[in-house]
């Protein structure tokens, strides 16, 4: 008991109260009054003397260290990092090392310098392990927490947010209210980011308790705009627009103009997916007002592409067309293609219902364009990030095994200038040296063996879509280019390779009206009932965010009609239970034959092919959906079919060039 007594003073002993919470008014101010807190950590670093404790001088330099970050006092924040890094090393304890590790991957993530700071968190995690104070622990936790959710590692997110949730459960001063808050809106982030709404929308019902309870306007205003986007994208758009409105009450305290704008238009936006057009104009008003007034150009252009939708859908159709086509010329200017794709989504449900289908299948073909660009670009950045983080991490793993090598060694020329004078000794390090490089050894082949696994995991998820678990893209350029090595191509008789491009019919309906948590579990439900459909050496694969190919080995002319059919029939006859909701689904398609019209692959290759498919399943789209269009020969001679690939859109590609049948999808019902 006496032993463990020591322990327990000694580990208090590490802090000095004065100080500790001079910091914590300093943290206070800091909101109000960034240049009254500056004053505050001089006033501090005035009185520190020999008595004050090392773990709290930590945490003033760390202070300093990070006030310099954030107030964009650049040149200041290497001299006080180096002085924070120094201090803990020779005088810190294990939190100290913590406390001064953390501030410098702060520092790294705040500079974008992402590689260097995941290099710094393997040495941080040892240390981390180990810490004794909440506030430490809590710390190091939420920060490890953020840059994982940031670089989209939801699970090592969720690991250390809720170890920092922990450690902050384990104090009971000022700040614990502040900072148990603060944790649970960063946890409904996270949780909405992986789509896990139920969650979210729990987490956020507890976050809200907690900064009604410390009364903060700020935190109130921020989460219910967040509770209102989460009740959005489940469907429930009639709760989403009263948190709106509430989201605007609490703005307004604050003067949060931005919150109310975006509240006001997500307003609006949500009497639109309810057909509440009516409903829908007046806070967009105001939202366009107040756009105009903050000159936000973006979100100004996004209103009036609202009120030019409910202009069509309440029969002010060439008005509300003119406006639409102004606005998304503007957004293909200006917009991130990731917005863009989106809102050319909701122009194209603004043609169909005006029925203009030839202009609606252009666009919609080139939302899809648009779609498979990011859908291809997002996932090699993913794949590319995880990589070069898994290099970084190896990479500060390697510098720790060579650190331990070079000591390694040292000690082993000190023991080979005692050999002459005690031998025996000197035999009995030379033994031990071996052992520990044999350890060694056989330590760096595990990593090397964990390293190769590693590097084939990614090059297994690098083929596979994440979400259905079908092949991607790459996996099926791959089967092709093995194809034509191995001259599969050039088969005879009747067989041919074929070619289905499908895409699922009202898919953003579908995301607006039942969330997007519906639409993921409808994407890998088609992919079950595609892939039970298919023969041992077909494949399927995910082609872009609703799109699916499907590549057909050696099958007749006669059998890929049936096959056709039956997957129209498949997807549409029985419906999709999704949380208790039955929801009709059909798909649009277009088909061809490899080779095709009996011309040599050389001359018209799968990917010529297949831009044949596409014409066929937009014509498909143009024509009323839920059908198969299928191009089974030429009208012109292959040169002029040829032209046009060459010179792309000077010289489109039409129907009328090419011979097409079309296969009926089952009628349908949709509620």
């Amino acid at each position: 008991m006496s032993l463990l007594l020591v322990c327990v003073l000694s580990a208090q002993e590490q802090t000095t109260d004065w100080l500790e919470q001079g910091i914590d008014t300093y943290l206070m101010l800091l909101y109000t009054s960034p240049e009254e807190a500056y004053l505050q950590l001089d006033a501090l670093h005035a009185q520190v003397n020999d008595q004050t404790a090392t773990d709290s001088l930590t945490r003033l330099y760390a202070s300093f260290t990070l006030h310099y970050l954030h107030t964009g006092q650049t040149e200041q924040v290497e001299p006080a990092l180096e002085r924070l890094l120094t201090y803990a090393r020779i005088h810190g304890s294990t939190d100290s090392m913590v406390e001064a590790l953390a501030t410098k991957v702060e520092v790294c993530f705040v500079q974008q310098r992402l590689n260097e700071a995941y290099r710094i968190i393997v040495e941080l995690e040892p240390y981390l392990a180990h810490a004794q104070q909440p506030r430490v622990r809590y710390y190091a936790n939420n920060l490890l927490g953020r840059i994982y959710m940031q670089d989209n590692h939801f699970e090592l997110a969720s690991e250390h947010l809720y170890r920092a949730l922990e450690a902050v459960q384990e104090t009971n001063d000022d700040r614990t209210l502040l900072r148990s808050t603060f944790l649970l809106g960063q946890l409904t982030r996270l949780h909405a980011d992986m789509k896990n709404w139920e969650l979210a929308e729990e987490l956020m019902q507890q976050a809200l308790s907690y900064a009604d309870q410390i009364a903060s306007t700020e935190f109130l205003a921020d989460y219910l705009l967040l509770k209102g986007y989460i009740e959005g994208e489940q469907g429930n758009h009639e709760a989403s627009a009263l948190t709106h409105h509430q989201a605007i009450v609490q703005a307004e305290i604050i003067d949060r103009q931005d919150i109310i704008l975006l509240s006001l238009n997500n307003i609006g936006a949500s009497y639109i997916l309810l057909h509440q057009y009516d409903a829908a104009i007046e806070p967009l008003h105001q939202a366009k007002k107040l756009a105009k007034a903050l000159d936000d150009e973006n979100t100004y252009q996004l209103v009036l592409l609202n009120l030019a939708y409910i202009d069509v859908q309440q029969g002010r159709t060439e008005q509300g067309l003119t406006q639409m086509r102004e606005s998304i010329n503007y957004f293909r200017e200006h917009a991130r293609r990731s917005d863009l794709e989106r809102f050319l989504g909701e122009f194209a449900n603004a043609l169909q219902h005006a029925g203009y289908h030839l202009e609606e299948a252009a666009i919609l073909r080139e939302q899809r364009v648009l779609s498979n660009e990011l859908f291809q670009s997002d996932r090699h950045r993913i794949l590319s990030e995880m990589q070069q983080r898994f290099l970084a991490r190896e990479q500060a793993h390697r510098i720790q095994r060579l650190e331990q090598t070079n000591a390694l060694q040292e000690r082993t020329i000190e023991n080979k200038q005692l050999q002459n004078r005690l031998i025996l000794l000197a035999a009995f390090a030379t033994a031990l040296a071996g052992v520990l490089m044999w350890q060694l050894y056989r330590k760096v082949r595990h990593t090397n063996r964990r390293l190769k696994e590693a590097n084939k995991q990614l090059e297994f998820q690098s083929l596979r879509d994440p979400l259905t678990g079908l092949f991607n893209r790459r996996s099926f350029q791959q089967r092709m280019a093995k194809r034509w090595q191995h001259k599969e191509h050039r088969h005879h008789g009747q067989e041919r390779d074929a070619l289905i491009l499908l895409d699922i019919d009202h898919f953003k309906q579908i995301n607006d009206q039942h969330g997007h948590a519906a639409g993921d579990d409808i994407l890998i439900e088609v992919a079950k009932r595609l892939s039970q459909s298919l023969r041992q050496h077909d494949q399927a694969i995910r082609w872009g965010g609703e799109e699916f190919l499907l590549y057909l080995h050696r099958i007749k002319p006669k059998d890929l009609s049936t096959l056709v059919e039956r997957t129209l029939y498949l997807l549409a006859e029985k419906p999709f239970l999704v949380n208790g909701q039955s929801i009709v689904v059909t798909a649009t398609a277009g088909f061809i034959t490899l080779p095709f019209d009996n011309i040599p692959e050389e001359k018209l290759n799968w990917e010529k092919a297949l831009q044949l498919a596409d014409l066929a399943l937009y014509s498909g789209k143009a024509k009323g959906r839920n059908q198969a269009c299928g191009v089974t020969g030429l009208r012109v001679p292959l040169a002029d079919i040829m032209q046009c690939f060459e010179q792309d859109q000077s010289q489109p590609l039409t129907l009328q060039q090419l011979t097409c049948s079309t296969i009926a999808g089952p009628s349908v019902h949709r509620t």
